[in-house]
């Protein structure tokens, strides 16, 4: 169309009396490379380039050039299939075309910009906003060709709102002036479009102008509009049932469109010829596509324009979704920090629980010791002293002595505030004897004193069980435990050459499970019967 190409040579002159020559070598290679793109990304690169021109536009406060920008990336969108972008983009372009720091001359910058959106708009299908912009550019055209590439848009629309009354008085009007032209590719297009608005009203001549445009075509080998004039004749003849001349139109379309490889002819020229297959299958899946597409098409957001028109109404929308935004975030904080006072809550009262049974054992300790182990040594010395009483009565009493007061050292209060690694080895190496070689390693070079009470006393008392256990059950003559601090956790490990056995949570077991449990630690068992017994600790 030539609005738009005198749009661009005009914009373009501007540019090259204004840039230095290698950038203007980019921007007419660029150019030339979004008409007549060759590989799948240079549109992608022609959008890019002009993307970052127009930034320097803009900084550099060139509007006029910062719109021809804005205008070939439109262009881009569009030939991506990109409209509502494509819109979004053109009334950038009416943005900067409202400023006032604009100077000199910008009818032939509107006239592209306006045309512009008068395609987009009518590819949305919103043919009233389509009319407005190509009424505007009406009002302010000069030229004899221009003013008759406008009517003839502008008939379009009218065809396309199947007003053809209307779109008839356009054509005729347009044709007038388009033989004072002298211009056999203006004359053909408007005069096929013409005797299609006539053969929707039946007016005989349609066939004769359609056909008279068709050898115009043919004569100066005008291979688009000959394709243009195919889909005509096919329309034509489709009104009128006659299937056989319209399946030898389409035919000849799809012939013409495998020769120019042009993807939007193929695509229409089988379009036609599956609808001229009267299959029931392709009737219903024609319809269904045309009902998917007309719906997808006017739900898409062709709306930028009046965006545009009512900024401040976008501005509350964005302040109020802001608003939003920080709500959430606060509900977000608000629940965070429940849910970790909950586990704050939890763990201390973990804490206090693990720190009353301890004390709780102590005491029961101190009462064993105090009331029982002193009752049994007192009744032991009494008995001592009498002549008749059996050996085997003080024997029996003497080990429940021992026994009351080994229970009672067992859960004696502990001291883990100082020198825990001494206190420790005091305890492993108690259960030291001719019978049994004990070995720990490493247990001094863990830095007790960044473990919490809580943790050595735990710690104190699963080895203590451990031991206890290996005393009374093993049967082992050599016991060894590790230790190792990596982070915040500590590593013990406790292996014996026992006879081991099938592990079972019995009591003992049982116990060190829970403690280490109630700490957030874990502890495992590794035994076989006649075999080694192992355990790992991790807190």
């Amino acid at each position: 169309m030539k609005i738009s190409f005198l749009f661009f040579y005009l914009l373009l002159i501007c540019f090259i009396n204004s840039h230095a020559q290698k950038k203007t070598d980019s921007l007419v290679y660029y150019y030339k490379l979004s008409k007549d793109p060759k590989e799948k990304n240079d549109l992608a690169r022609v959008y890019n380039f002009y993307n970052k021109h127009k930034d320097l536009s803009l900084k550099e406060q060139n509007l006029r050039n910062a719109v021809y920008d804005l205008r070939v990336m439109a262009s881009v969108q569009r030939k991506l299939g990109l409209l509502s972008e494509s819109e979004a983009l053109s009334v950038e372009a009416l943005k900067l075309l409202g400023n006032l720091n604009i100077k000199g001359n910008v009818t032939e910058v509107k006239i592209g910009v306006y045309n512009h959106l008068g395609i987009i708009y009518r590819e949305l299908k919103n043919y009233d906003k389509s009319l407005e912009f190509y009424n505007k550019i009406e009002n302010i055209v000069t030229e004899l060709e221009d003013r008759v590439t406008v009517i003839n848009n502008i008939a379009n629309i009218y065809t396309d709102q199947k007003k053809y009354k209307l779109a008839l008085n356009s054509y005729e009007d347009a044709y007038q002036k388009s033989l004072e032209l002298n211009n056999d590719i203006i004359e053909a297009r408007i005069l096929s479009n013409l005797g299609l608005v006539q053969s929707k009203l039946n007016i005989p001549e349609a066939i004769t102008n359609i056909k008279k445009a068709l050898g115009i075509r043919e004569k100066i080998n005008y291979s688009e509009g000959i394709y243009t004039s195919y889909d005509h004749l096919i329309e034509y003849y489709k009104d009128r049932n006659n299937r056989k001349m319209a399946l030898l139109y389409a035919n000849m379309e799809l012939d013409l469109a495998n020769v120019t490889k042009r993807t939007t002819h193929l695509e229409n020229a089988l379009s036609n010829l599956m609808d001229l297959n009267d299959s029931p299958e392709v009737v219903q899946y024609r319809k269904l596509k045309d009902s998917i597409e007309e719906s997808r098409q006017l739900n898409k957001d062709n709306f930028t324009y009046y965006r545009y028109e009512f900024s401040e109404q976008e501005r509350k929308l964005r302040e109020s979704k802001l608003e939003n935004h920080r709500m959430i975030l606060i509900i977000i904080f608000i629940v965070l920090t429940f849910i970790l006072l909950v586990f704050l809550l939890k763990t201390r009262h973990k804490k206090e629980k693990l720190q009353q049974v301890y004390h709780t054992e102590t005491r029961i300790s101190k009462k064993v010791h105090d009331e029982v182990a002193n009752d049994v040594y007192h009744v032991m010395t009494k008995l001592q002293s009498s002549f008749a009483v059996d050996n085997t009565v003080l024997d029996n009493l003497e080990a429940i002595y021992t026994k009351t007061r080994d229970i009672s050292r067992e859960n004696s209060d502990i001291v883990v505030d100082t020198n825990f690694d001494e206190v420790l080895s005091d305890l492993l190496l108690g259960y030291k004897s001719d019978a049994v070689n004990v070995i720990t390693r490493n247990i001094s070079k863990v830095d007790w004193n960044s473990v919490s009470d809580i943790k050595k006393t735990t710690i104190y008392r699963v080895l203590q069980e451990l031991m206890t256990n290996m005393r009374k059950h093993s049967k082992a003559s050599l016991v060894v435990l590790t230790f190792e601090k990596t982070n915040t956790k500590i590593a013990i490990g406790y292996s014996d050459n026992g006879i081991g056995c099938t592990v079972k949570k019995n009591n003992g077991l049982q116990n060190t499970e829970t403690r280490i449990k109630a700490i957030n630690g874990t502890i495992t068992f590794e035994s076989e019967l006649e075999s080694s017994f192992k355990v790992k600790i991790n807190v």
